[in-house]
């Protein structure tokens, strides 16, 4: 469905011309040519924006800044990179492509992404403004040191825990800069049966967010081989283990869906959570009667990674090659990341892109949902390395954790689990290559 914004043309202000002051600012006789109408889209692919967000942090910005443009709002229905493919053979141009940075390869695979280097001298945008995390996920995207996305808003994750589950069994909240190793522990002291109810201290991030978190690889690109048999991937392994293993915490491997047992059921004591994916349902369960009594901090590291959290992850913009006004749709992105919207978004629960604290430190101002929270020890977790992408990486996490399922259920050993996931990989990327 599309939905439009329209944003009338206005005659913008007549000003006076040469040196002199002489002539008045407003004179008829000297009135600047109104703009011409136009008329942009942006599409929507994977990745959250919702038509309230588009017109509070796009569609206004847009018409307090260019109010000769018209925004028309077009969104994706599924993940499937088909839907780009159907949109151009109808002859529908996109001129913005809102996606992420993880489905970008798809974009710029199919030829859709314009290169941003020139527009960005011309306009002297310089990529040291925004998180170096990011900085570094956009470089590996790229192709011959080519840009070719603007990042809008940065996802990022913490630890929630339910107060009340912690009070009930009298055990201490978790401190910020918690290791998994204290989130373990702590978990053995909250998974019991309570009556006739099962309480867990933690439901386990799938291992994609794992080896993210390690900025672990998941294909060779060049050999075009998985790369999951191997030790460090065995330490992932048996890093995950004991968290299953905890008496109450599975049922021989499988766990209920943590967002869901934390926010509906609260037999949940803690969910390694993005922001985003939690801020929604704790904004509607308190608007109806039913507030969580969550708190929450830091987001678990590993030993010798301290406050290195899950990996970057963060929403982009895109310049499409079809649009017929390139140069404006890059002003456009220039502006919606600039401070004054990275700064509202902030305040609604999208955390800047913008490497300023100022601004980060707003986070969810505008939310009563966020009064009160530990916003400092939440923002100490900084987003992991992000390895260079390859088209494998599906195949191959995909596989791991069934490998993994595997050994939980018991049905193989560590080592069986990764060999046989490597070579079930191998012989997916063999397939996919011949097609």
């Amino acid at each position: 469905m599309i939905k439009k914004i329209t944003i009338a043309a206005v005659l913008a202000a007549a000003v006076a011309t040469g040196c002199s002051n002489t002539e008045p600012k407003d004179s008829a006789a000297n009135p600047v040519p109104a703009k011409e109408p136009v008329s942009l889209t942006l599409f929507r692919y994977y990745a959250g924006l919702t038509e309230q967000e588009f017109d509070q942090y796009i569609a206004k910005p847009v018409k307090s800044k260019f109010p000769h443009v018209t925004i028309n709002f077009v969104s994706a229905k599924t993940t499937n990179a088909s839907e780009l493919e159907q949109m151009l053979a109808s002859g529908d141009q996109a001129d913005i492509i809102f996606t992420s940075n993880y489905s970008l390869p798809v974009v710029i695979k199919m030829g859709l992404a314009e290169t941003l280097d020139e527009s960005m001298k011309k306009d002297d945008m310089k990529l040291d403004r925004f998180e170096p995390s990011v900085v570094d996920a956009l470089a590996k995207y790229g192709t011959a040191g080519n840009t070719y996305a603007v990042p809008f808003s940065l996802n990022f994750a913490a630890l929630l825990y339910n107060k009340d589950v912690f009070d009930r069994f009298g055990v201490p909240y978790p401190k910020e800069m918690s290791t998994w190793d204290d989130i373990l522990e702590l978990s053995k002291k909250l998974t019991r049966m309570d009556g006739t109810t099962q309480f867990r201290g933690i439901i386990m991030p799938a291992i994609k967010q794992v080896g993210d978190q390690l900025s672990l690889a998941y294909a060779d690109k060049e050999k075009h081989k998985a790369t999951i048999h191997n030790d460090e991937w065995k330490q992932v392994f048996e890093f995950m283990a004991p968290f299953y293993a905890i008496p109450g915490a599975s049922d021989n491997g499988k766990t209920p869906a943590a967002l869901k047992t934390f926010m509906e059921d609260r037999t949940l004591a803690m969910n390694a959570e993005w922001i985003s994916n939690a801020i929604g349902p704790l904004t509607e369960l308190e608007k109806n009667g039913q507030p969580v009594n969550w708190g929450m901090t830091t987001y678990p590291s590993f030993k010798g990674r301290p406050g290195i959290g899950r990996a970057v992850d963060f929403h982009l913009m895109t310049v499409s090659k079809t649009s017929k006004h390139k140069e404006l749709v890059f002003e456009i992105l220039n502006a919606l990341a600039g401070e004054e919207v990275q700064t509202t978004i902030t305040k609604n629960g999208r955390l800047t892109v913008l490497n300023n604290d100022a601004i980060k430190n707003q986070f969810g101002g505008e939310l009563a949902v966020m009064k009160g929270k530990d916003l400092t020890a939440a923002l100490k977790s900084k987003p992991a390395r992000m390895v260079t992408p390859t088209d494998y990486d599906v195949i191959s996490s995909t596989l791991l954790a069934q490998g993994l399922s595997s050994m939980l259920a018991n049905k193989k050993d560590l080592n069986t689990a990764l060999r046989d996931a490597q070579e079930a990989a191998d012989k997916k990327i063999a397939e996919e290559r011949a097609k």
